[in-house]
């Protein structure tokens, strides 16, 4: 969607889609462009279309199994799934869970949206450390569903209303939102 604005003889035109802003000069003057990095924030459809495609991304490695220390197609644990998925799309998150949960933002369990990190820590007191980590895909009827690579099956989905899994829940962070093209 674009909007374009007239000042006499400066013609601007603001991208909506691409967060650019043209400023072209017309009349008698040459035909300027230059372009211009914004703050603002994206398109919802633009945040969506990324989350989908990171979700589309990770399910398309189901089954592949669990290997400590794995980053690779072969074999992941759960932050080198994490990681892997991620990297495709331009986003560094770290070596280990525990680096990932430095990152982002906390955000509520109903307000989760696809693409958030999920963690959990390894014992059920709160002075366990994070040791385990997921990729929401969605909030639906059966609960939060998030995508991970587990020891005993791989990179597989499953819910947060299962026992193990809420006994073991840490949070939720965003972090796409950090990675937004920061202007130079």
């Amino acid at each position: 969607m674009r909007i374009k604005y007239l000042f006499g003889p400066l013609f601007v035109i603001f991208s909506l889609t691409n967060l650019v802003c043209e400023a072209k000069f017309v009349g008698d003057s040459p035909t300027k462009s230059a372009k211009v990095c914004t703050k603002e924030e994206p398109p919802e459809s633009s945040y969506l279309n990324l989350t989908n495609d990171i979700q589309r991304y990770a399910k398309k490695f189901i089954g592949i199994r669990y290997k400590r220390g794995g980053k690779t197609s072969k074999g992941f644990d759960c932050s080198g799934f994490v990681g892997y998925v991620f990297k495709k799309f331009d986003m560094k998150l770290g070596a280990c869970c525990t680096e990932m949960y430095k990152l982002g933002y906390n955000i509520e369990t109903k307000e989760a949206l696809a693409g958030d990190l999920i963690f959990f820590r390894r014992g059920k007191s709160n002075k366990s450390g994070i040791s385990h980590i997921g990729i929401v895909l969605e909030s639906n009827a059966k609960g939060l569903k998030f995508i991970h690579s587990a020891t005993s099956k791989g990179v597989t989905i499953s819910y947060l209303n299962d026992p193990y899994f809420s006994a073991h829940f840490v949070g939720v962070k965003r972090v796409i939102d950090s990675f937004k093209q920061e202007c130079p």
